[in-house]
């Protein structure tokens, strides 16, 4: 932790978690049912936040603790937390995806640096996702997308990531390859590793196999190239 009776950093020293420099909060956005609460509580898990995953339908996830949340198995209201990842305190803040619940979105969107649009591999993009999209674009908000439900029945990568090029743009790069069939592993393409999560957590990773090399090849080309130009874009 920071000395908070020191008044300045010395020069090229990293920025603790307690400076503004390394705070970072990140809203999560979407469709109602789309996930969003199910990946905070990943996160928090992941991050070593929380030991266990809570569960929507068990009414155990940290977001929705109200009672009626956990009756109708949905948020209603704004969630935060915290995770601290490489020195940066990253602030979760999880909505509500239900049209009745929009002044809470607009509260959280409003006290975000970025957003994370949610949309789940079983599902199109509705109408309110892209217009929200669009809201973001116009303040120059930083968005990225999360494709989850990758092990519902009727998930389909390929087609989640062509309707969220189509929503949002041809600039919705993907940073991995969904493997196997179902769903049971990732497969990232600037490392090109094959990370394994069939249990439910990362158990293995390893070089993928010689069946996905062209898919792979196809689209960490795109990648780079997009990376390349967005780099370009911002010394301009």
């Amino acid at each position: 932790m920071a000395d908070k009776t020191t008044t300045s950093q010395g020069a090229g020293a990293a920025p603790t978690a307690d400076s503004p420099a390394a705070i970072r909060n990140v809203v999560l956005v979407g469709p109602s049912g789309g996930g969003k609460t199910t990946l905070f509580e990943a996160l928090l898990v992941a991050s070593g936040v929380l030991t266990r995953q809570g569960s929507v339908v068990d009414g155990t996830t940290v977001c929705d603790s109200d009672e009626a949340e956990i009756h109708q198995q949905r948020s209603v209201g704004l969630a935060l937390a915290w995770l601290e990842h490489d020195g940066v305190k990253v602030t979760l803040i999880d909505t509500p995806g239900y049209a009745d619940f929009v002044g809470e979105l607009r509260a959280g969107l409003r006290a975000a640096d970025c957003a994370l649009f949610v949309i789940a591999a079983n599902e199109a993009v509705d109408e309110p996702t892209k217009s929200l999209w669009l809201e973001c674009a116009q303040v120059g908000m930083p968005r990225a997308v999360v494709i989850t439900k990758l092990d519902h029945a009727r998930a389909n990568y390929e087609s989640a990531l062509a309707g969220a090029q189509e929503a949002f743009g041809d600039k919705v790069l993907p940073l991995y390859l969904a493997a196997d069939t179902p769903c049971t592993g990732l497969i990232g393409l600037l490392s090109q590793t094959h990370y394994e999560y069939s249990g439910g957590k990362r158990t293995t990773t390893h070089a993928p196999d010689a069946s996905y090399s062209d898919a792979i090849e196809g689209l960490r080309g795109t990648l780079i190239e997009g990376i390349i130009e967005e780099s370009e874009d911002e010394t301009l």
